[in-house]
């Protein structure tokens, strides 16, 4: 009898401690700095530089084909994606606090590296543009350059110069957001 007393005030003691927790606070964005950005780029590039050889080693070796390619492309479309969140998270940047330049000389290779190499597997792989579609890779690209353009006015200017020799397998990718954005 006294061990269902205890119980029960220990049940309720507990109740009331739970409902009492403070909910847990939303993430907040936060102010950041050039370096900041320039980290999630180097990250993407990291994450890239991973993707990018194995699909050209496929080109290479000619076992590229929609069942070899997915799921790399799913691969780069989620990393594109996790860039994406990565950049969203950040509410503003310290002007003084480096270059636009220095993060379209970051980000620009990146894209560049991306169309070369899905360039050269459409050449294998008829129909890329197709799969590339279904997978979002588009949207995710465009993405990316729309929260770096948000967070530093001015980068996609300085992105599209850089990125003036690619326009046409862009083109030929069916990367018509990233094509526009760009201003290509």
């Amino acid at each position: 009898m006294f061990a269902s007393r205890f119980f029960v005030s220990l049940l309720a003691f507990t109740a009331l401690g739970v409902s009492a927790s403070p909910a847990p606070a939303p993430a907040e964005k936060r102010s950041a700095d050039v370096s900041d950005i320039l980290a999630v780029v180097s990250t993407l590039k990291t994450k890239t530089n991973a993707i990018l050889p194995e699909i050209n080693a496929l080109v290479a070796q000619g076992f590229a084909n929609q069942a070899t390619l997915t799921p790399l492309l799913t691969n780069l479309v989620a990393s594109l994606n996790t860039a994406h969140t990565s950049i969203a998270a950040i509410s503003s940047v310290n002007a003084d606090s480096g270059s636009t330049s220095d993060v379209a000389n970051a980000i620009a290779p990146i894209v560049a590296d991306i169309t070369n190499t899905l360039g050269s597997a459409q050449a294998a792989v008829p129909g890329l543009a197709g799969i590339l579609a279904g997978l979002g890779l588009d949207a995710a690209l465009n993405q990316v350059l729309v929260g770096l353009e948000l967070l530093l006015a001015g980068v996609l200017n300085l992105v599209a110069g850089l990125l003036v020799d690619v326009a046409g397998i862009l083109s030929g990718l069916a990367l018509g957001l990233v094509l526009a954005t760009l201003g290509l």
